[in-house]
C-alpha cells in the first residue's frame, strides 16, 4: 500500500514503477469535468473506472483484494475512509467474481482506516486487503478513478 497526492507526483516517481507512473500521470493530465462516470481504456492494459456515489459505514462494506490488477483509488471530490490489511490478515473467502477480478472477505483482522480526501491516491497491490468508499463523513458523495494497473510479476 502506498499513499500520496497527486501534487507529489514528480517525487513519488522515483519509488514507483513506470506501470503505475503512467496510471498516475493519466489521472493528473485528465479534465474530470469531461470525464463521465464508467470505463474509460487507458491502453491495451490498463483502464480506469470513474464513480460518484454516497460513501457508506464501514461494517456496511466488504473488504476486498484482486490478483490480475493494482488499484490506483484516486478521490476527484469529497472524502472517504479506506481499510488497509495485509492480506495474511483476510478472514474467509466470502465470494469470488473471477472475471471482474474481485475478491470479498467476510472479515480482516488488524484493519488500518485511511483517510483519503480529494487530490490524494492509495496504490493497493495484490498482497493488500483494502475496503474502500467507507464514510469519514456520514452521507457525503465522493467521485473517484480507479486506475486498474496489470500486475505482473
Amino acid at each position: 500500500m502506498f499513499l500520496s497526492r497527486i501534487a507529489n507526483l514528480e517525487q513519488d516517481k522515483s519509488i514507483l514503477t513506470e506501470k503505475l507512473h503512467t496510471g498516475l500521470k493519466y489521472l493528473s493530465h485528465s479534465d474530470w469535468t469531461k470525464i463521465p462516470d464508467g470505463r474509460h481504456e487507458i491502453d491495451e492494459q490498463n483502464y480506469v473506472l470513474i464513480s460518484t456515489y454516497t460513501v457508506e459505514p464501514p461494517e456496511d462494506r466488504r473488504p476486498e483484494a484482486h490478483k490480475k490488477y493494482i488499484d490506483i483509488q484516486f478521490i476527484i471530490e469529497g472524502e472517504e475512509l479506506i481499510g488497509y490489511a495485509d492480506h495474511s490478515q483476510a478472514g474467509e473467502l466470502q465470494e469470488q467474481i473471477a472475471d471482474r477480478d474481485l475478491y470479498f472477505y467476510r472479515s480482516v483482522d488488524k484493519e488500518t482506516y485511511l483517510k483519503v480526501s480529494a487530490g490524494s491516491y492509495a496504490v493497493f497491490y495484490p498482497w493488500d486487503i483494502h475496503r474502500p468508499n467507507c464514510q469519514s463523513i456520514a452521507g457525503s458523495q465522493v467521485r473517484k478513478a480507479v486506475v486498474k494497473v496489470l500486475y505482473t510479476k
